[in-house]
């Protein structure tokens, strides 16, 4: 009989401690400090055209942007890269992304270059999907970032010829203007 009562007890006291515990947290609205300050970043998402790889119709934008906004707090301004391309592995409506959830183990920047760390389980897939991987991710960070112009790759932080096997990924890579049809384009293309 003792023993069922502090069996009782020790519930109740438990459950008032999850109580108390629960209702701190509430209080805490997504883990931040009520006074940190935000940042906003208006970014440029590149994504796959869904009609043009299933058409192949050249007269076709391969890439189409998706314009947007980066919302983060002060104290996480270095990890801004990475959301921005944890933001660019969820597909959009008629667009898609070779980009996926967990690829990227992370971003850094330092004088104009960035560079993006690949999970080496992720890194397969045929030609197209490694120049739509390489595109993508080059434009999104040159076009949403005043301070990244070059984007270089390594895999599990090393050096990698190349990260699927078809494309040169020992190298730097920028958007360089060339005029097409009379028309200047912005081609992503090896810069160093």
């Amino acid at each position: 009989m003792k023993t069922k009562k502090n069996r009782q007890k020790i519930a109740w006291i438990l459950t008032a401690a999850l109580l108390v515990m629960a209702l701190v947290g509430c209080g805490n609205s997504g883990g931040s400090d009520a006074g940190e300050e935000q940042e906003e970043y208006p970014i440029a998402l590149y994504y796959v055209n869904d009609a043009y790889v299933e058409t192949g119709d050249e007269s076709l934008e391969p890439l189409v942007v998706t314009e947007g906004t980066l919302n983060i707090e002060s104290s996480l301004i270095e990890e801004r890269y990475q959301q921005t391309l944890e933001m660019l592995s969820q597909p959009v409506d008629g667009a898609d992304t070779m980009l996926r959830q967990g690829m990227v183990h992370g971003v850094t920047v330092s004088d104009g270059l960035a560079v993006v760390d690949f999970d080496s389980n992720m890194m397969y897939g045929g030609s197209m999907e490694e120049t739509f991987l390489i595109e993508q991710v080059v434009r999104t960070l040159i076009k949403s970032f005043d301070d990244v112009e070059r984007v270089t790759f390594t895999v599990d932080g090393e050096e990698v010829d190349s990260l699927m096997g078809h494309l040169e990924a020992n190298c730097t890579y920028g958007l360089i203007a060339v005029e097409e049809d009379g028309t200047e384009v912005e081609l992503v293309s090896i810069v160093e």
